[in-house]
This record gives C-alpha cells, sequence and structure tokens, in this order.
C-alpha cells in the first residue's frame, strides 16, 4: 500500500523559483548604486580663499599717487616761500645784509641826476648804521628825485625831493596825508604830517625845492634823515658836495 505523500512537502516541490535578473537590470543597479550620494552627505570644501574685504583706511594705487604729488607741490611751495622771504624780505623790513662791495653808490647816482634837476640834488650824510637800497631820478613834467634807506631800526624810510610839493604830491607819495604839527629843520620851514597804514614824515619847502622823509620807522630815525637831506639841500645839493 502506497505511502501519503506530506502535504507540506508536495508544497514546496510545487513553488516556482524566482527568476534570474537580467543582466542590463543588474548592471543598472550597479551604476545607480554607483552614483547615489547620500542626502546627508557634506558638500565638498572649496579649496579657494574667500576675498578679503577692503579696509576703509586702505589706500588704493590711485590714492597714494595723489598723495605723492600733492606732497611734492607742498614741498616746491614751500621752498619757493622760503627763498622769496631771503630775498626780498617781508613787508617794508629789510634784515637781509648787503656786503660793502655790492652797496649803491649815491653819491654817483647823484652826479648824473643833477646834470637833469633843476634842483640841488640832495646827498644825504647818513652814518654807516643807515643802508641805501635805492636812488632814481624821473624827468619830466615834475622832476623827482627819491632815494630810499634801511634805518637803524630795520624799517624803510623814502626821501623824495622836487622843485615843489603841492597838496596833491603830498597825498600821491603819502596816501591820506595830514599835517599834524610844524617843525624846524636846519632853519627850513617843516611840518609833520601822518598818514595811512600806520606811514608818518616830515616835509620842508624852501627856495626853489621841496621834499618829503616818510615811512614807518619812528621819529627819531625820520627826523635824523630829515636833517641830513635839508642840509645837503641848503650846502647846494650834489653841486656844493
Amino acid at each position: 500500500m502506497p505511502t501519503p505523500k506530506d502535504p507540506s512537502a508536495e508544497a514546496s516541490e510545487r513553488r516556482p523559483e524566482p527568476a534570474p535578473e537580467s543582466a542590463e537590470s543588474a548592471e543598472s543597479v550597479e551604476r545607480d548604486g554607483a552614483d547615489a550620494v547620500p542626502a546627508s552627505a557634506p558638500a565638498p570644501a572649496s579649496s579657494a580663499p574667500a576675498p578679503r574685504k577692503r579696509s576703509p583706511y586702505s589706500m588704493s594705487k590711485g590714492d597714494a599717487s595723489m598723495r605723492n604729488i600733492a606732497w611734492a607741490l607742498g614741498l616746491t611751495l614751500g621752498c619757493v616761500a622760503v627763498v622769496g622771504v631771503i630775498f626780498f624780505g617781508v613787508g617794508r623790513s629789510v634784515d637781509r645784509e648787503i656786503p660793502e662791495t655790492s652797496r649803491l653808490d649815491v653819491g654817483a647816482s647823484a652826479q648824473r641826476a643833477q646834470e637833469q634837476a633843476p634842483f640841488p640834488v640832495a646827498q644825504p650824510a647818513l652814518g654807516g648804521s643807515w643802508t641805501p637800497r635805492a636812488a632814481d631820478f624821473t624827468a619830466g613834467d615834475r622832476p623827482t628825485w627819491e632815494l630810499r634807506f634801511t634805518s637803524p631800526s630795520n624799517t624803510l624810510v623814502n626821501i623824495v625831493e622836487s622843485e615843489e610839493m603841492s597838496a596833491a604830491d603830498l597825498s600821491s607819495e603819502l596816501p591820506g596825508a595830514d599835517a599834524t604839527g610844524d617843525v624846524t629843520i636846519e632853519g627850513a620851514d617843516c611840518q609833520t604830517v601822518s598818514g595811512e597804514d600806520d606811514e608818518h614824515g616830515i616835509t620842508c619847502q624852501g627856495d626853489g625845492w621841496a621834499v618829503i622823509v616818510h615811512g614807518t620807522a619812528d621819529d627819531g630815525d625820520l627826523k635824523t634823515a630829515a636833517q641830513a637831506t635839508v642840509r645837503s639841500i641848503e650846502d647846494g645839493g650834489t653841486t656844493g658836495s
């Protein structure tokens, strides 16, 4: 009598085997698995450094060039100013000593002026502490002889001589001139006058001549220059020297 078969064994014999995956499917799975990147994987860090932020105090090449130009310009102007002060002085104060060999020859200039002037040309005898700066004769309708000296107080004194000195002439030589008093110098009738910008002076008039001595020098220096000028004129000027 045949032995009955186990039902579980029979079911196991009938269960179909799983179909083998095709080569194409396996290859696709393998490629997808190789290319896939886990979502949680970090992004690769960049090898290039981040650009540095420019400081607001830093200077570009253009800024540096402009700064160099400004420094050069300032240095040049400073040198020009120093040279100007050395050679021309400041205002009316003259403090640069003139070598004895380079001093103005007032006598020679006066001799030439006397050849044309209708009045005795003054050649004031002032001491060595007075430095002559200019000696000019102007011909024309109103011939004028002008001298300039640096006084011992280191200020400029002007001496202007002509045939006569009208009110207009006086205002031209000393703007804002106003008589402040009478004075006699070397026997000549004179007046003290004041003008603008602290200028003052002495004006004198004689026979065929008139002179004004003015500047910002002190009264003593102006009086000394006026006395020497009037004395020279009364003695005949250059012709009497």
